[in-house]
């Protein structure tokens, strides 16, 4: 692949992106869909010898994952497993690539959704297993998204202790965003639950925050020490790389 073919590569990747982002902050489905299909195609037209590859690969996953959302039924759930199917090639080809295992989680748990209990459970147990993939290149990064795994098991002991971690870690997404979180629908009516909410808010006692600033010093030398994943809804946003 010549030097043209991966300025051009990039070029596309870097369009399609912006066709993604409008595509989210979009009030109007029919553009949104329009979009991100036109995106999808262009990730699709890079060739996989081109050094752009692997980014159209990921964010080719992850406008099948938005678009997925669009759809219902039988069109959804293929959706679902099509985005799956281009974050795995990113695992093979970067075994610590954390959005691709987290974002595959994700789509897994929408996926499970849709599916009847034999199939659901086989999503459930496959998005456990990229949760703590994503856990094992940065520990505490998906400790929302087990949050809410344990939530829809009805391990709610579990799910609070997940709950906390991911607050420890900086790592939830907004109050409200967890309140309107389908999975957590029985969680948000235990006892516990508004306590934990009220305790997002809650001020740092000077003792927690010099022990805040020390636990951040001590990770900046990991990889991916810089990277926070928030929700807008949807658990995880992209990787930053």
């Amino acid at each position: 692949m010549g030097l043209f073919g991966s300025i051009s590569g990039k070029s596309k990747v870097k369009a399609a992106n912006k066709m993604v982002q409008k595509a989210r902050v979009s009030n109007d489905p029919a553009q949104t869909e329009k979009l991100l299909t036109e995106a999808a195609h262009i990730y699709e037209s890079i060739p996989s010898g081109n050094a752009a590859f692997n980014d159209a690969l990921y964010n080719w996953g992850m406008a099948l994952l938005y678009l997925a959302r669009l759809k219902k039924n039988e069109e959804s759930i293929a959706l679902y497993q099509e985005a799956g199917t281009k974050f795995s090639y990113c695992l093979v080809a970067k075994p610590d690539y954390l959005g691709a295992a987290l974002d595959w989680g994700v789509a897994l748990m929408e996926l499970a959704a849709l599916q009847t209990a034999a199939d659901k459970e086989a999503s459930y147990a496959l998005a456990k297993e990229k949760f703590t993939i994503a856990d094992g290149i940065q520990e505490g990064v998906a400790s929302y998204n087990f949050a809410c795994l344990h939530a829809v098991h009805n391990d709610f002991d579990a799910c609070k202790k997940a709950l906390e971690q991911a607050l420890e870690c900086g790592n939830l997404p907004d109050k409200e965003d967890i309140i309107s979180d389908a999975d957590m629908s029985v969680a948000k009516t235990k006892p516990w639950f508004n306590d934990f909410i009220v305790s997002i808010d809650a001020p740092e006692s000077e003792e927690d925050s010099a022990e805040d600033k020390k636990a951040e010093k001590s990770s900046k030398a990991s990889v991916y020490s810089k990277t926070k994943v928030r929700t807008d809804g949807y658990k995880v946003e992209y990787d930053k790389k």
